[in-house]
């Protein structure tokens, strides 16, 4: 019997045991002195484990990306007031790239200190806000769980007093959300067929929710049907392997694939999300399909055509209509090059494209790559190779920084046989260094590089295209070898004459976390995102 079907049961108990049926094999946080100790307890007696991370963001951003690996929420509990206040960057990570997410806060404050309305605070970006009481805190969790499975998927904030947590509750049900797919409309079916007859060179983009389930599938039937490229968002790298015929790039909005674009008289969004775009005006005139899992972010294009339900479902249905596409694979080649050309960063010493070209080629097959926000993201996502879902984790509705190495910790704890490497400009490390410790209480096997080129250099540039003195972007360079050393890692660290391969191969030999700082060269960005960007 579990125990929270006994007389005895608190509202803790319930709780986890309640998420411990949902799946949650762990909670992420930090305590304060209320309620989340009685969570915490309650986790220990249900063989939950409860990870001590260093900071709230870096909680919510581990609960986030388990969210998105598993398909099961990811959980974290901070303490009142400012541990609450404190996870709002991961939960908004979580929100704008629909993670799957239940965040527990203590509180709310019973007299003015700490005192604010964590519900109203979290409002804006979750999708279920409200306290756990003894009489119906079951019925409330299984709401919250249902809400932040459905998609679109996103995170949940529920506020839990101590007094509340030990006292008696009834028990509850973890309810699901309903996995049978809505009905497909007839008539839309048949205005997407009519688009996919007349159109001869059509043109992909998948996105976001193409990486779960039987999507990635769908879609590489889809383009092996059609014969014609397809760009992934950052996000959803690997949903079709980059060694595949028909892979082009990558989508950002930006002008490196508009070439491509423009010769489309068909563009067919498949799971995107205009959350992973920067902004701007829509400049292609070909007609437009969306299917997507469910509406979220508004598009900056009205699609011709809208199928809404699973993604599989809907290629399954059209298929039978599908015909190859006038595209040839050496024109679809000559487009990825161009694009990958485009992107390109060339330069004396260490730069990001000679690391991760290394990095390719040393690591095992299978490894996962975490990609921090900066200058560096451009050549990452260009070198490295993307050959699955989940492949390769990047925020990119957000992006944030400090997010690489709480992703590859997210990674290890879920998949710890799958090598994973962080890697992250020095900004980023410095937003996150004291989770190196967390890495290192854990012996966990993550590999860390650090771009290291002591600048803010994706805002360096835009700075300088901006005409503007350089002010207020740049620091004094930071050892960050050193910094790891004296918090446990093993390290190295890469200067221009030293042979970054050979501390790669020994950093990935370390049994535990290993950092590697190298210093980079940042001449080539400017000219980089000019070329991408315009």
């Amino acid at each position: 019997m579990n125990l929270y079907e006994t007389a005895t049961a608190n509202l803790a108990n319930v709780l986890v045991e309640m998420l411990k049926s949902a799946g949650v094999k762990r909670i992420f946080g930090i305590p304060g002195g209320g309620s989340s100790l009685a969570l915490i307890e309650a986790a220990g007696d249900a063989d939950v484990e409860f990870v001590l991370t260093r900071t709230e963001t870096a909680a919510a951003i581990m609960a986030a990306v388990t969210g998105e690996l598993t398909g099961t929420p990811g959980v974290l509990l901070t303490g009142i007031g400012p541990g609450a206040t404190s996870a709002v960057n991961g939960i908004a990570y979580a929100s704008l790239e629909k993670a799957p997410v239940v965040l527990i806060t203590d509180g709310p404050a019973s007299s003015p200190h700490q005192a604010l309305d964590q519900n109203a605070l979290y409002a804006p970006i979750t999708k279920f806000q409200g306290r756990l009481r003894p009489d119906d805190g079951a019925a409330l969790l299984a709401n919250a769980l249902e809400a932040a499975l459905t998609p679109p998927r996103g995170p949940v904030q529920l506020d839990l007093t101590a007094g509340d947590a030990t006292a008696r509750a009834a028990h509850g049900a973890t309810k699901r959300a309903d996995a049978r797919p809505s009905p497909l409309s007839g008539d839309e079916l048949e205005a997407a067929q009519r688009l996919f007859d007349q159109a001869r060179k059509p043109v992909i983009f998948a996105g976001i929710e193409a990486r779960h389930g039987t999507a990635p599938r769908a879609l590489r039937q889809l383009a092996d049907i059609l014969g014609c490229p397809v760009l992934t968002s950052y996000k959803a790298s690997g949903v079709l392997p980059s060694r595949h015929p028909g892979f082009a790039g990558h989508f950002t909005g930006a002008v490196a694939e508009a070439q491509l674009l423009h010769d489309a008289d068909l563009i067919v969004l498949f799971g995107f999300d205009a959350i992973e775009i920067i902004p701007g005006d829509w400049p292609y005139q070909c007609p437009v399909v969306d299917l997507c899992v469910a509406q979220s972010t508004p598009l900056p294009v009205t699609p011709h055509v809208r199928l809404t339900g699973d993604l599989c479902r809907m290629v399954e249905h059209l298929n039978s209509r599908l015909k190859s596409s006038d595209w040839t694979a050496e024109k679809i080649s000559d487009a990825r090059q161009r694009i990958a050309a485009s992107v390109s960063l060339e330069g004396a010493g260490h730069t990001v494209q000679s690391v991760i070209e290394t990095l390719a080629e040393t690591t095992a097959e299978g490894t996962r790559l975490t990609v921090d926000a900066g200058a560096h993201m451009f050549a990452t996502f260009n070198a490295w190779p993307a050959d699955d879902p989940f492949g390769v984790l990047k925020s990119n509705g957000l992006s944030t920084m400090g997010y690489a190495l709480p992703a590859a910790l997210a990674s290890w704890f879920e998949q710890p046989d799958r090598p994973v490497v962080a890697v992250t400009g020095d900004g980023g490390m410095m937003m996150m260094l004291a989770e190196l410790t967390t890495a290192v209480e854990h012996n966990a096997d993550v590999t860390v590089i650090v771009i290291n080129d002591a600048a803010l250099s994706l805002i360096d540039i835009k700075q300088q295209r901006q005409q503007y003195r350089s002010r207020g972007v740049r620091y004094p360079s930071t050892n960050f070898a050193q910094a790891a050393e004296g918090l446990g890692c093993t390290a190295w660290r890469v200067e221009e004459e030293h042979d970054f391969a050979a501390a790669l191969r020994q950093a990935l030999a370390v049994e535990g976390p290993a950092l590697i700082d190298v210093v980079v060269n940042p001449d080539g960005y400017g000219e980089q995102l000019t070329r991408l960007r315009g």
